[in-house]
């Protein structure tokens, strides 16, 4: 009895993970699921974070921020202007099922000299109650300046990059 707990439990818990949003974890590569960051010059940095079908658009750009405030902390900034930004969709629909069946149709005549029975196919269609599914995937991507010492005059481009990873963390 306790085996058939721990195998139940084990396999609500591998079902769950499935449906789960994408950690903030390393990619593999620039098309996978999780955060990435690539050099482009000295102290210039593309970073970015491509989520699964259920991270929101709002949460993969915070982790593609959180990404560009730990790099700069790791390459000794302070703070880093964003140089450029963007913002991808991908969206997958799954259109709705059709089915079309065949059957039977059995006739059956009687007139005065005796009864002829029939047998001919009918079809029949039937679309899917649910009209398809859409699901989207979203990706966010930063071109980052990583700086040290004072931070510019801010005009909403430049980012503390320790008050930003802390606040960051402190919401997820």
């Amino acid at each position: 009895m306790k085996a058939i707990q721990v195998l139940y439990i084990s396999a609500c818990l591998a079902l769950a993970s499935c449906a789960s949003t994408t950690a903030y974890a390393p990619a593999d590569s620039t098309d996978d699921y999780g955060y990435y960051s690539t050099k482009i010059s000295d102290k210039r940095y593309r970073v970015g974070f491509n989520g699964n079908t259920t991270t929101s658009q709002n949460t993969v750009k915070d982790y593609a921020l959180l990404r560009a405030a730990e790099l700069t902390l790791q390459e000794g900034g302070t703070w880093f202007q964003i140089v450029d930004r963007s913002s991808d969709k991908q969206s997958h629909h799954s259109p709705a099922r059709t089915e079309v069946r065949r059957t039977d149709v059995i006739e059956r005549d009687c007139g005065l000299l005796g009864c002829e029975t029939r047998r001919r196919p009918s079809y029949t269609t039937t679309v899917g109650v649910e009209a398809g599914t859409s699901k989207s995937k979203y990706s966010s991507s930063l071109e980052i300046m990583i700086g040290d010492g004072e931070m510019p005059q801010s005009d909403g481009q430049y980012y503390d990059a320790q008050q930003l990873a802390s606040t960051l963390r402190a919401s997820m």
